[in-house]
């Protein structure tokens, strides 16, 4: 069974990655029958050679999205630790209320996305975002990102991974994917 197969949701062109599809059809097979799985069904071990570049963040509210995981692709790229950091507050200031919005629809209706971001020293990223329900009532909602880079972050320009390396781009393409749930505002689309 090919990966495709293995979710009935339609992945927009610019996010046709082996490794994002890898991603999703792990994600689907986690949540099994319910719309997203919850904390203890994700099983990291179905992905290994993806965990590098994976985030898990808890979502208390849209301006507060706080990282409990960064793989080390991020240390790599942006040399410091993203774990324990609010996301809104590493993200430009023009910036902020459009990344909280498409982020919080994630896990508000819940929702699944696939987004790229503009070039940081020649190297492009692609990404999906999925939701994942707390094991336990009371606690907030989490999003498991994954970010596939178009080549190693040594083969980036220096110059340019010096000065871009503190600014979390924006997406400049990003899409809702429906999970069951419908979509959030489509309005953040891009």
């Amino acid at each position: 069974m090919s990966a495709v197969q293995e979710f009935n949701f339609e992945i927009p062109a610019f996010a046709q990655d082996p490794s994002i599809r890898a991603f999703l059809a792990a994600w689907n097979r986690w949540r099994g029958q319910a719309v997203a799985p919850k904390r203890s069904d994700i099983r990291p071990g179905d992905i290994p050679g993806l965990m590098r570049g994976v985030m898990l963040m808890d979502a208390f509210a849209p301006e507060k999205m706080v990282f409990r995981y960064a793989g080390s692709q991020y240390q790599d790229m942006y040399k410091f630790d993203f774990t324990g950091l609010n996301y809104m507050d590493i993200t430009p200031q023009e910036n902020r209320a459009l990344r909280a919005k498409r982020l919080w629809g994630v896990v508000a209706q819940p929702a699944a996305a696939v987004w790229t971001t503009p070039p940081v020293g020649n190297v492009d990223f692609i990404g999906a975002s999925v939701p994942i329900l707390p094991d336990e009532e009371g606690h907030p909602r989490k999003i498991m990102q994954l970010t596939v880079l178009s080549k190693e972050v040594h083969e980036a320009k220096v110059a340019a991974r010096e000065y871009e390396r503190e600014t979390v781009y924006l997406s400049d393409n990003f899409r809702y994917i429906d999970i069951g749930a419908g979509k959030p505002d489509t309005g953040v689309e891009a």
